[in-house]
């Protein structure tokens, strides 16, 4: 596996370059729908950050899970797959661990409250995106750390959200009701990223499939599995 140029944790926990681009073809039972790709900024109203987080928590789980996954990613440079698992605790704490063909290029990347750790850094920089788009797989909306403004708006009756960060870049999430149906990502009037997810019937995120325009990149997980927990050990939040 290539080895992604060394940047600082902050830098990485903070920032995301992936989002998603395509449905699952064919997929028995999956629902989706195409997600906005060109909002009109002139349909978006600013709100509060209180405002924004108290829409944006009605997508969370009802509580702690255990996910199964299947991951792909490619990029330029290089083609990996394997398996994971993601361990899910509403409001805040999330840990996904990722594991390459026979167990090879093991990782771990763990959002605890405000902390953020990642092991080996550069690998999991690699394979998995930043802190809010990693909840954004998982059919969650969650801000980054730095937000310049917070708005809110609508398409044919679907709700939008709608962040921009530091230097331009905007993430829109379109939603039915609480129902996060994907997201685009733009720098001014270029389409940078562009997420979509798959439900399955009972409302829940099967498949999510990620491509970054700029940096060729693409990131493919399926759920292939979901078990309910009443909640993980204090260890498996901790730094080894």
């Amino acid at each position: 596996m290539r080895r992604a140029a060394a940047r600082s944790l902050a830098a990485f926990s903070g920032c995301s370059y992936l989002a998603f681009v395509a449905c699952l073809a064919g997929a028995t039972g999956c629902r989706t729908a195409p997600p906005v790709l060109a909002p009109d900024v002139a349909s978006f109203a600013s709100v509060t950050a209180e405002a924004f987080a108290a829409l944006a928590a009605r997508s969370q789980p009802a509580g702690s899970e255990l996910l199964s996954l299947r991951w792909r990613f490619t990029d330029a440079a290089s083609s990996v797959s394997g398996r994971g698992a993601a361990r899910v605790t509403p409001p805040d704490s999330l840990r996904i661990d990722v594991r390459g063909p026979l167990g090879f290029g093991r990782g771990a990347l763990v959002l605890a409250g405000d902390s953020v750790w990642a092991n080996p850094e550069d690998l999991v920089r690699q394979v998995l995106p930043g802190r809010f788009m990693v909840w954004a797989m998982l059919g969650v909306v969650r801000p980054p750390d730095e937000v310049e403004r917070y708005e809110v708006g609508d398409a044919d009756g679907r709700r939008l959200l709608r962040l921009v960060e530091p230097g331009g870049r905007a993430t829109t999430f379109e939603l039915s009701g609480d129902t996060v149906l994907g997201a685009v990502q733009s720098r001014g009037d270029t389409l940078v990223g562009r997420l979509m997810l798959v439900r399955g019937a009972n409302g829940r995120v099967v498949h999510a499939d990620a491509q970054d325009f700029e940096r060729k990149a693409r990131l493919v997980f399926d759920i292939t599995g979901r078990t309910p927990s009443g909640g993980f050990p204090a260890g498996v939040w901790r730094r080894p």
